[in-house]
């Protein structure tokens, strides 16, 4: 049995799930990559050598010499055409398999209040929450008729999200205590798994509105940016005052009712304006927020600032499982995704399911299919009760994989075709893919998947190269 047999069917595979621009460099700092079709070779900074079966979601610790198949053969009695008919096996297994796809919406997010408390530098809701518009709040009876419509689409024992957004939501805890309600009752008796969600910057949190949270069971994620110092700069009150002490205060008052909460997370916005993201982590890490969510807000020119903010990630995946293992490391957003689509090997074909299963809900009472597209009278779908459906199912039935025009990029699967939004920002169209955005997404996956292997196999290095030992 060749070293490479022995690496693919001893050694490994735990099998998994998830592509790449031909535009953007192959190199990383630190990492090398070959490809052999939809197998990528990944060399590590120390050396080890790993494989990704980029369309089956298989990862593999290989043999040294297979980084090398292309070149002549130093060992006799391991001839290159030998490993390369293996990788030829590999690539031809067929074990990942695509998530079951449909058009139905689970999934609506309404705009609770479009006005904001708060006068974030980097908003992209008009700078203060509105996207532009002038009415703060939504028609009740409308939205509720709206909601209704949605639910009746589906059938019984499935799920339903309905996400409060802004601006800022907590603005109008009576509109989420109504809303919550009305969506109960609608479902009541059909087995329909509901769930909330909301998204606050936490500096109108008080008891009351704590209580109203923990009775609907809410999963809550607050907008912190990291440090106080850094997040003062950037999320600031009309007064012009940091939020940091208010954003605090409100977070005291959900750990009061934390054991009566789904869940509680934050998420954290880098760009230009804030590229601290190892101090982000290091602060945000310790306040007990089950998941970290880092985000990168796209703007013209941003591409060194892409760049900067992948590495800083890179290096928060090497701390957090220095910490903790694989649970810490989990606990990022990006690392959970990774972790769970190899896992799970399913096929991301779609980074979001924006205009599939989910809509968005302005006050105004249209629809859009993203939050960041409210406003744009291009990406309106209509305002009135129900969204003309076959116009929707035609504009939204490709996979975005298709859409963006992927290709044989390695992280394609994984990565789901990019973000909508961020390619209309850069570049004018949503299917026109942002090149940074690739190029920080395989960026970060390499180390993931470095860390995977890591978590997993738990192996040992005696030396740069040297052949790893998966126990």
């Amino acid at each position: 049995m060749s070293k490479l047999k022995h690496s693919l069917d001893q050694l490994l595979f735990k099998r998994l799930t998830e592509v790449d621009s031909p535009l953007a460099p192959a190199h990383r700092p630190g990492f090398e990559t070959r490809r052999h079709g939809e197998i990528l070779l990944i060399k590590t900074p120390r050396g080890e050598i790993l494989g990704l079966h980029s369309r089956e979601l298989e990862v593999a610790h290989l043999d040294p010499l297979v980084w090398n198949v292309d070149e002549t053969s130093a060992d006799p009695g391991l001839p290159a055409s030998a490993i390369r008919e293996e990788l030829q096996q590999w690539q031809a297994s067929r074990s990942g398999h695509d998530a079951l796809g449909d058009l139905l919406v689970r999934s609506l997010t309404v705009n609770v209040a479009q006005v904001c408390n708060l006068a974030c530098t980097y908003c992209a809701a008009g700078g203060d929450g509105t996207y532009g518009s002038k009415t703060k709040t939504p028609d009740l009876e409308k939205t509720e008729a709206q909601i209704s419509h949605l639910l009746a689409q589906l059938p019984d024992g499935d799920r339903f999200t309905l996400t409060f957004l802004g601006g800022e939501p907590l603005l109008h805890p009576d509109i989420i205590e109504r809303l919550a309600r009305h969506t109960r009752l609608m479902t009541a008796g059909r087995e329909l798994h509901v769930r909330f969600d909301i998204v606050t910057n936490a500096t109108l949190v008080d008891a009351e509105r704590a209580e109203l949270l923990a009775r609907i069971r809410a999963h809550v994620t607050v907008s912190i940016d990291g440090v106080p110092e850094q997040n003062d700069r950037a999320r600031v009150t009309k007064s012009g005052r940091g939020s940091s002490e208010q954003a605090l205060k409100g977070l005291a008052e959900l750990m009061k009712v934390r054991e009566r909460l789904h869940s509680l997370h934050v998420g954290a916005v880098f760009g230009r304006h804030n590229l601290d993201v190892v101090g982000a982590w290091k602060y945000l890490s310790e306040l007990p927020f089950q998941t970290l969510k880092f985000d990168f807000a796209a703007e013209t020119g941003d591409e060194v600032a892409s760049r900067l903010f992948a590495e800083g990630l890179c290096e928060v995946m090497d701390l957090a499982f220095a910490k903790g293992g694989e649970s810490e490391l989990r606990r990022l957003h990006v690392a959970d995704h990774l972790f769970r689509t190899l896992d799970e090997q399913v096929r991301v074909r779609n980074h979001c399911l924006a205009g599939k299963n989910h809509l968005q809900l302005d006050t105004n009472g249209r629809f859009t299919v993203c939050q960041w597209f409210v406003g744009q009278k291009d990406e309106d779908l209509g305002g009135e009760i129900r969204v003309d459906e076959s116009a929707r199912q035609a504009r939204f039935r490709s996979d975005l994989v298709d859409e963006n025009n992927c290709g044989s990029c390695w992280a394609r699967y994984i990565c789901g075709g990019g973000c909508m939004s961020v390619n209309k920002v850069k570049n004018g169209s949503k299917h026109e893919r942002e090149l940074a955005f690739c190029d920080r997404t395989r960026h970060t996956l390499l180390k993931g998947i470095e860390k995977y292997v890591e978590a997993r196999y738990n192996p040992t290095v005696d030396s740069p190269g040297a052949e790893r030992e998966i126990h």
